[in-house]
């Protein structure tokens, strides 16, 4: 089925986050920029054409701003704090909905990001809502992200993943596809110690963790972590 386009009846009735949860979000920001005015802008223009087409076709679990605030753009916005400041290129591995990668294009419009996204309803939401937020620095490309970032002729210095597939099948899946990426970025879970116990001998061996920076969401959400892993060799 395809996307059947962004609903603009709902998204011109949309009501604003409430107070409070505006207010948490503007702290989130702040730790990433400085006046946060901007960024906190496109994160909310970003998170309104996300709410309105969801009623139409399923992107996200959040039907309402406070779900997605605090299980979604809170989650981006934390685990972007930790990221490099000398990034150019960021790929976004099975951007689904755009997160992460349209909330860290609203933080970084310095930035350049790449969508990748195989689900084609999903790909097209994706290209309506750049179309829709004017952004320039951000990009959708559609089919399996090992033979569209192939043909890409700037790569990413980073790719990130947030809830695609297990932390196992997903560090096989990157070294197998022998991409020139060198650092892959995964938004994980409280268990993720577990699953990277799971990653076999010959995959630990290739893929390094090099860092991991925990956060905790609100009103007992769960607690999250970004890993960091560098590729020692292919």
């Amino acid at each position: 089925m395809a996307f059947p386009g962004i609903p603009e009846d709902i998204l011109g009735s949309l009501e604003e986050p409430n107070p409070i949860d505006l207010g948490v979000l503007r702290e989130a920001v702040a730790a990433i920029a400085n006046p946060p005015d901007a960024a906190l802008q496109a994160v909310v223009d970003y998170g309104r054409v996300l709410l309105a087409a969801n009623t139409v076709t399923n992107l996200t679990g959040a039907k309402d701003w406070q779900t997605l605030i605090e299980s979604h753009l809170l989650d981006c916005i934390y685990a972007a704090a930790h990221l490099p400041e000398d990034l150019h290129i960021v790929a976004d591995w099975g951007s689904g909905g755009g997160l992460p990668g349209l909330v860290w294009a609203a933080l970084f419009p310095e930035k350049q990001f790449l969508l990748l996204e195989r689900n084609g309803k999903k790909a097209a939401f994706l290209d309506e809502a750049i179309l829709h937020l004017g952004w320039v620095h951000a990009e959708v490309l559609t089919g399996q992200g090992e033979e569209t970032l192939r043909l890409e002729e700037d790569a990413p210095e980073v790719v990130v993943a947030r809830a695609v597939e297990p932390l196992p099948k997903l560090l096989r899946r990157m070294r197998k596809a022998q991409l020139p990426f060198r650092t892959l970025i995964v938004m994980a879970g409280s268990n993720w110690e577990e699953a990277w116990e799971q990653v076999e001998p010959s995959e630990r061996a290739i893929w390094k963790l090099a860092a991991t920076h925990p956060y905790e969401l609100p009103a007992n959400r769960g607690k999250r972590a970004l890993l960091v892993f560098r590729r020692t060799r292919k």
